[in-house]
């Protein structure tokens, strides 16, 4: 039986809706820790070290969701192209794998992980 591609584009829009929710979330629980951080910067270097912890570890965890979201979205698109028209105006492979990892749900953790990593090395060392 051929996937039909309105069940499968309703599918994949389903499953946006669900990433869009995801980085959503995400954002502002980054926001959220970000205010909480500048407020125990001077006061307590334990608070920011646990800040910075939970941060990453919410960027990683996140990170991970929105790369699985991606994924069935990917599958769900690859159900139809290769039994009928696309689904999608512009596909994975019309994207460089370059360009493909600066989309926000793949950049975003990453940046943030970076970023709360750089301020435990820095609250831990003193350096600014």
């Amino acid at each position: 039986m051929e996937p039909d591609p309105d069940v499968i584009r309703q599918l994949i829009r389903d499953e946006n809706a669900m990433v869009n929710n995801r980085m959503n979330w995400f954002l502002i629980l980054q926001g959220f820790m970000f205010a909480g951080i500048a407020f125990a910067w001077e006061k307590n270097s334990a608070l920011c070290i646990v800040f910075s912890c939970v941060g990453m570890l919410s960027a990683v965890s996140v990170g991970m969701l929105l790369r699985y979201g991606i994924l069935a979205i990917k599958d769900l698109e690859q159900s139809v192209q290769e039994a009928s028209q696309p689904v999608l105006g512009r596909g994975r492979k019309e994207t460089s794998e370059f360009m493909h990892l600066l989309l926000p749900w793949h950049f975003l953790p990453i940046l943030m992980t970076v970023a709360w990593a750089t301020l435990i090395y820095i609250r831990i060392f003193d350096v600014a």
